[in-house]
């Protein structure tokens, strides 16, 4: 029997930067009714996931940010739970100093995201993505500092190794007594969805192309709500 059903957000609950279509609201809506804990989980930070999830006017949902990094059950401040994901002490350190190596060399060609944890430069064109490509060739050691890159196409994020949205997934399952293998689905449409897609119950990831992780891919959000809406 599915309990939780853990989304990503952009590309999957909603196009990148646009709010979450009224037709998928009531598709979750009905897995609530019907007990399904919901849950998000993203590379963006906490607290915006917070403040989009507000506007929904979805009940308890379980917030997952910086691909995990922290947590936090229902979206009021102060949350009633909330909690962040302890990291290395040589990790943190190492995440800082790439943080201030990138402000010193790229300034204003990159966004830095403000995030507790990770560390996230986005960057507007293919020009800068090859340079922050080749600045993490020759600043990063990401075994040595424990670092694990997530390349996408609008930022990279530097995450501490063995802290992503699978170790998100599982942390809430011991927490929420669920079975992971029995009573848990993942939904997502990136390389850093994999994890979570890979060790839950049920996966499904949402574009044309199959998804990595992913036991199969549909073309919508609607098509995968509908298809968790049968378990």
């Amino acid at each position: 029997m599915l309990k939780a059903a853990v989304f990503d957000l952009d590309g999957t609950l909603c196009a990148v930067g646009k709010a979450i279509l009224p037709e998928t609201l009531a598709l979750l809506d009905q897995l609530q009714q019907r007990g399904v804990q919901l849950a998000l989980s993203s590379g963006k930070p906490i607290y915006y996931l917070c403040g989009l999830l507000r506007q929904t006017g979805l009940r308890d949902v379980i917030l997952m940010g910086e691909n995990g990094a922290s947590v936090q059950r229902g979206v009021d401040l102060p949350p009633r739970f909330h909690y962040r994901m302890p990291v290395a002490p040589h990790t943190r350190a190492a995440l800082a100093g790439l943080q201030e190596k990138l402000e010193a060399e790229f300034g204003a060609r990159i966004w830095l995201q403000p995030n507790q944890t990770e560390v996230t430069p986005f960057f507007s064109d293919e020009t800068t993505h090859a340079d922050l490509r080749a600045f993490l060739a020759r600043e990063l050691n990401a075994e040595e500092m424990g670092i694990t890159v997530y390349d996408q196409s609008d930022c990279i994020d530097l995450c501490p190794t063995g802290l992503d949205k699978g170790s998100g997934l599982a942390f809430l399952c011991t927490r929420m007594g669920w079975d992971l293998a029995a009573e848990t689905a993942a939904v997502g449409d990136g390389v850093n969805d994999e994890p979570m897609l890979r060790i839950a119950g049920c996966s499904i990831g949402i574009g044309r192309r199959p998804v990595a992780g992913a036991q199969f891919t549909v073309p919508s959000i609607q098509d995968a709500i509908t298809h968790l809406l049968t378990l």
